[in-house]
């Protein structure tokens, strides 16, 4: 047994292995982790300080007396102080009470303070931070004591309350700042942890599950939650984690008007958090406080899960991740609402993209659906377009060979008996052949209509202006008309050379037939329009009533009796049918007495 002296000493005690600077560092690292960027809805009462459970072993009753007075007069802590008067006794204790420290003197009646640390790294893993105490000092005994995993080795004779209270602080501050890094070291691993296997979900419901099961082990809590938003702004429970023992609140539908009565979805837009030690000791009405109570919950964290649509940007609040403690209240860390908050920002993320995929998988349905009514449309489309081609071969042989027949009957006939019948039998016999040629040429107006821009043609580099040309020649117009065409470059376009074709002799020989002047003109030009030609045809014809512009595009569609000029009405609604499938347009500028002009759009390439 050993005993102080009272008197002052200045002689330096044997220093822990431990940096003097412990305490400092301590408060940069309480200073960090203080530290929040969240809005606290409930204010966080002004923590005391930590409270923390010495145990003295020592078989002196003066000593541990002193011991106490030391501890009291500190004002930096708050403890709890146990005792042993034996080295058995204070095995027992820690393993009972697992104290945050132990001032343990080196000569007890039992066994040595080596013996004892040996005994208790048996039962005890890691050792409490342990102060050694003796009554003279032995620097072989220290270090032997430091090897073991002593934090300090205090010589009685040299102590006063200012060095034993230095020494307890320093050692309780080095074992609080270790606490820290290794709760924050074992955070970001669980943390790792826990996003790894939310991007690892297969589908939302896993995802959701495994974050709340996460959060459960890394806040040690009694009930994780997660809460979705409805339309109305009531919610149901969506997943849920918890300790045996606690009421079950999955697929609960809540909608209480109660419930953050106070505070706005829009608000946790701006990132709005809640902490909550005490549910009883907080703003929270009775109303929520009796919603609480039905779960059992005495304390609470509450995240915002905030989506961000990826074009707009425009922030939505899809629910809220909170966190329960049932068994007591608790004082929360701010580094614990971060943690929440982090898991919060993951959840958001492997949420939208559950949902984008969602709505990838929808569109890719509804596109195989599509291309499935489509292929199915294209192959109906091809039987009805071989039925067209079939009527209209039947059309053109069996209908056409009747018609022929009769025109040459009626010649037949007019030459074996003209010198026999009248003049108005002539005339007659005439009408027949030319009804007859007429409906030939309606015939074949059909057959041109039905395949107008589904012939199986290939593109050509093609001369505009040397076009115009062949057209006007096959055409063979009377000299009394004055055709103008264009002059200058010639623009030379990739394209269906028949089809072009087809749309400039129609227009240019309607021009030809229905110009009603001895000396009439026609002027054709070209223009570059962007990726389009722009083509006219002028005439200073009779012109058409305005009334008229969209009648004579229509097919069997003329403005004249078919007895005054020959026409099946089918040439312009050909023209218009072509020129709108290779992407053009047509129009047409004209007024009775004036003249008319119709241009069209024809794609470069």
């Amino acid at each position: 047994m050993s005993t102080f002296s009272q008197e002052p000493s200045f002689r330096q005690p044997l220093q822990s292995i431990q940096s003097q600077k412990a305490p400092e560092l301590m408060r940069r690292a309480d200073n960090r982790s203080d530290r929040s960027e969240s809005v606290i809805e409930s204010p966080i009462p002004t923590p005391r300080p930590n409270h923390y459970t010495i145990l003295i072993v020592d078989d002196s009753t003066t000593d541990r007396v002193i011991y106490q007075r030391y501890i009291n007069s500190s004002n930096m802590m708050s403890c709890s102080i146990i005792e042993a008067d034996c080295g058995d006794a204070g095995l027992e204790m820690c393993q009972e009470h697992s104290p945050d420290l132990v001032l343990l003197d080196y000569m007890l009646p039992d066994l040595d303070g080596l013996e004892f640390l040996q005994a208790l790294h048996e039962t005890m893993s890691p050792l409490p931070p342990v102060i050694m105490l003796t009554g003279e000092g032995n620097e072989k005994v220290a270090v032997e004591a430091m090897k073991i995993g002593v934090r300090d080795y205090l010589v009685k004779n040299d102590l006063n309350a200012d060095r034993f209270s230095q020494a307890v602080q320093r050692v309780l501050s080095q074992q609080a700042l270790k606490n820290l890094v290794d709760r924050q070291q074992r955070q970001q691993r669980l943390m790792a942890s826990i996003a790894l296997r939310v991007s690892r979900a297969v589908s939302l419901e896993e995802t959701l599950h495994t974050a709340t099961e996460g959060i459960l082990q890394l806040l040690d809590c009694d009930r994780t939650v997660i809460y979705r938003f409805n339309a109305d702004c009531s919610g149901t429970i969506v997943a849920e984690s918890l300790l045996p023992g606690w009421t079950v609140s999955l697929n609960m539908q809540i909608k209480d008007t109660c419930l953050e009565s106070n505070i706005s979805v829009e608000k946790y837009l701006d990132g709005h958090k809640t902490i909550i030690g005490d549910i009883h000791n907080s703003y929270l009405t009775p109303c929520h406080i009796n919603m609480l109570e039905q779960f059992q919950v005495k304390a609470n964290l509450v995240v915002p899960i905030v989506l961000n649509h990826p074009e707009t940007q425009k922030k939505k609040v899809w629910g809220l991740l909170l966190a329960h403690h049932c068994r007591t209240t608790r004082e929360w860390r701010n580094d614990e609402l971060r943690l929440l908050d982090d898991l919060s920002v993951q959840l958001a993320i492997a949420i939208q993209q559950s949902e984008f995929v969602t709505t990838l998988k929808s569109k890719a349905e509804s596109l195989s659906s599509s291309n499935r009514r489509l292929v199915r449309a294209t192959k109906l489309l091809k039987e009805r377009n071989k039925e067209l081609d079939d009527f209209a071969y039947i059309a053109s042989h069996d209908l056409r060979a009747p018609l022929r027949a009769i025109t040459n009957l009626a010649s037949w006939l007019e030459e074996d008996i003209s010198d026999k019948i009248p003049e108005e039998s002539k005339e007659q016999l005439q009408l027949i052949r030319s009804r007859a040629k007429r409906l030939d040429e309606f015939i074949k107006g059909l057959l041109d209509y039905s395949r107008a821009g589904r012939q199986h043609l290939e593109k050509q580099p093609v001369d505009v202006h040397h076009l115009i040309t062949e057209v006007i020649d096959s055409l063979s117009p009377p000299a009394t008309l004055t055709i103008t065409q264009p002059v200058g470059s010639s623009p030379t376009l990739e394209t269906y050379k028949l089809l072009l074709h087809q749309v400039l002799s129609n227009l240019i020989g309607n021009a030809v037939k229905y110009h009603d002047k001895e000396n009439g003109t026609i002027q054709i030009t070209v223009q570059e329009r962007g990726e389009h030609l722009s083509i006219s045809v002028t005439d200073n014809g009779p012109g058409i009533d305005p009334m008229h512009h969209q009648k004579i595009f229509g097919i069997f569609q003329t403005l004249s009796s078919r007895d005054e000029i020959e026409s099946t009405g089918i040439g312009l609604s050909i023209v218009k049918k072509i020129i709108e499938q290779q992407k053009g347009k047509i129009s047409l500028e004209s007024s009775v007495g004036e003249g008319s002009t119709f241009t069209f759009t024809w794609p470069k390439a």
